[in-house]
């Protein structure tokens, strides 16, 4: 991605571009990298976004000028009509930026920005073959009538009203949202356990509903060890059902409260699943953006074996209005600097999030606080936290730098998931060539009732 001709915004006869992309039919936004003082910058980052079932809406790019002290200023966009790309060819060609702020032309040349598109065409991994295919067999007739028929009951199957209860039988509640709860369930079939995710579509509008239905297509693409698979979706007249793979060790804070010892290695591990799992998203084009203690979930190793970490509620905590990362949600705590901002975000907020959660899983408490909100939202805007003792006086120099290149204010100058694994903390980690010690100082007290306080600021949470 490129631009020329751009509008001159600065006194300097230059500008600071950046391109912000978003679409008409799902909540994925993105941000390119500043271009420094220029009028042809040159971004080269690749973008993804994921549509299932249609080609309808847009997909907008608006040129901005970054500004230190003042708001960000509008340069010119380029809307993508999707119906225009559908036919998976690859296109490659400059395209003339609308609504230019023609009082800052210089030049008469209209500003321009060059793309690379291509539509790809996926289909679900629950796509089944045509139910008119036959296969040649002895008696050809019998097969044609049997396909009929066979089709024709599966219309009927459709057009009667879903019941969870053929499925499942629902036992007790695990969590409680503020139009849902989970229930644990298990498959009649097998007697499987499940998580049961009950939606109520009478709190939710048609808009909303539709939103959702479309991050409940991208959340089946993600297929990863650390991520919560969603198994299977049960529409009824009243309720959407999310049958979620069950997290038998609860929520990963509670773990660590109920185990009494902990050390450096143990977090590390964490950490380091966290990021595998966050890469391979943000390697999909997806941002999870509501990173935190409930959405991190433990299911126990088969006899005995490790504990895996769970990423849960992947493009579905956002879905409903609202952004789920607004500071009314709740605590703070987890929030990137940009988000506080109000300025145009992307991948780097969940890379934030991981270092605060870093923090934590290191000494027991968050990095940043304050005696007001306000005082709290000036110390993560700026950056501000310490290393105090006695509780970080045993953590290695290689965790405190880690976490420095994660809580940098600049989400341009923040580490990628991809670089946050390729750090020394955590390489010599699996490689073995540190031993962590337990850590004696990690305060399990100061844990416990910032566990508390948080659960209590967000009662919501599951």
């Amino acid at each position: 991605m490129e631009a020329k001709s751009l509008a001159t915004m600065d006194r300097s006869g230059t500008s600071d571009p950046y391109v912000t992309l978003k679409n008409s039919f799902n909540k994925q936004h993105y941000k390119t990298k500043v271009a420094k003082k220029t009028l042809s910058p040159q971004w080269g980052q690749t973008f993804s976004f994921f549509l299932y079932n249609s080609t309808e809406g847009t997909v907008q790019l608006k040129v901005m000028d970054h500004d230190l002290f003042t708001r960000d200023e509008f340069m010119g966009e380029v809307i993508l009509t999707l119906a225009d790309y559908a036919d998976g060819q690859d296109v490659e060609k400059w395209f003339v930026l609308a609504n230019e702020p023609q009082k800052k032309k210089k030049t008469p040349e209209k500003g321009e920005l060059k793309l690379k598109l291509h539509f790809d065409v996926t289909h679900s991994p629950e796509d089944k073959k045509p139910a008119t295919e036959v296969k040649p067999t002895s008696n050809g007739k019998e097969e044609v009538a049997a396909k009929v028929v066979e089709k024709k009951e599966e219309k009927e199957e459709k057009a009667k009203p879903a019941r969870i209860e053929d499925k499942y039988d629902l036992g007790k509640v695990i969590g409680r949202g503020a139009f849902s709860e989970v229930k644990e369930g298990t498959r009649k079939q097998n007697g499987k356990k499940y998580a049961v995710k009950c939606i109520s579509k009478k709190l939710i509008d048609k808009k909303e509903l539709a939103l959702l239905e479309r991050e409940i297509d991208i959340m089946k693409k993600l297929q990863h060890p650390n991520i919560i698979q969603l198994m299977e979706v049960v529409d009824t007249q009243d309720t959407l059902y999310l049958i979620l793979e069950y997290a038998s060790g609860g929520e990963l804070f509670d773990a660590i409260v109920n185990k009494g010892f902990y050390g450096e290695a143990d977090a590390a591990k964490i950490i380091k699943q966290i990021l595998e799992a966050i890469k391979y998203v943000h390697n999909h084009g997806i941002a999870h953006r509501d990173l935190k203690p409930e959405n991190l979930l433990l299911i126990k190793g088969e006899d005995g074996g490790a504990e895996v970490i769970k990423i849960a509620d992947f493009g579905l905590s956002k879905d409903f209005g609202q952004e789920q990362l607004q500071t009314s949600c709740g605590t703070p705590d987890y929030v990137a600097p940009e988000v506080l901002l109000g300025e145009p975000y992307d991948m780097a907020v969940d890379v934030w999030s991981i270092g605060v959660i870093s923090y934590v899983l290191l000494c027991g408490f968050p990095p940043f606080y304050g005696d007001s909100q306000k005082e709290l939202f000036e110390n993560i805007m700026n950056g501000r936290f310490d290393f105090p003792d006695p509780e970080w006086s045993e953590v290695s120099d290689l965790a405190k730098g880690f976490i420095k290149k994660i809580l940098v204010v600049d989400p341009e100058k923040r580490a990628t998931a991809e670089q946050c694994l390729e750090d020394p903390w955590l390489k010599d980690f699996v490689s073995n060539k540190k031993e962590f010690k337990r850590l004696e100082t990690f305060s399990v007290q100061k844990f416990k009732e910032y566990t508390k306080k948080y659960k209590e600021q967000n009662p919501n949470a599951m």
